[in-house]
């Protein structure tokens, strides 16, 4: 089901976030710092907390936990140790799926000639699982999977997507970005991507992304998407 239309336009590339948009894991990845924050902090990630560092790079997140910027030995152990909770959380909920339509959609936009790309918060090490997981690469080109490079900011700034853009070679103002967190969205909008999608995906706080400014629409499931 799809709700607030807009008029539709021509797309010419179409991005998307990845986890909570085109892999709902947003419960595997709670879960998963969850445990970080008993561990270090002694206290549960509550729902809000869980909202606002949904789509935000583990550097954040883990900064965000701890208090403070840990140095980056420090730093990458504890990502790699989220990851490993995250990755079991995974093969614990076999078989793992890609978003609802997804498919559909991608057969359409390969018709229509219509380039994807992938922007996403994720690492490197997890990009890699969900290459085999998904045989990712048969469906976009690798050289338009951008992620988490640990050098470029994270979402809520502009620049994954700018980057996404240039991977493409098309402007932002003639791309369509799908996303299920806020600080996505504000990526997405500062970037200026012309049409922005929320992905009412499960953990999604999906009442404060189909209000904020910028969004054409709310997706349930891809396949209801307008491609033309």
């Amino acid at each position: 089901m799809c709700a607030r239309w807009y008029r539709l336009r021509t797309d010419k590339a179409l991005i998307f976030d990845f986890n909570g948009t085109l892999f709902w894991d947003s419960e595997y990845h709670r879960q998963a710092w969850n445990s970080v924050s008993m561990q270090y902090r002694k206290k549960p990630l509550s729902l809000e907390e869980s909202h606002y560092l949904n789509g935000r790079t583990n550097a954040e997140t883990i900064t965000y936990l701890l208090g403070y910027l840990p140095d980056p030995a420090e730093l990458e152990r504890l990502s790699e140790e989220k990851e490993l909770l995250y990755q079991q959380i995974c093969m614990d909920n076999q078989p793992l799926q890609l978003a609802p339509g997804f498919l559909d959609l991608a057969s359409r936009a390969k018709e229509l000639a219509v380039p994807m790309a992938i922007a996403t918060s994720a690492g490197r090490s997890n990009i890699e699982r969900y290459k085999r997981w998904f045989d990712l690469c048969a469906l976009i080109d690798e050289s338009l999977i951008i992620y988490d490079n640990k050098v470029r900011k994270g979402k809520p700034e502009p620049d994954i997507y700018l980057d996404a853009c240039r991977a493409l070679g098309i402007e932002p103002a003639l791309c369509t970005v799908f996303e299920d967190t806020r600080a996505g969205i504000l990526s997405a909008k500062g970037a200026g991507i012309g049409s922005i999608w929320a992905v009412a995906s499960p953990g999604s706080d999906r009442d404060t992304l189909q209000a904020m400014d910028g969004v054409h629409g709310l997706l349930e499931d891809f396949s209801y998407y307008p491609l033309q």
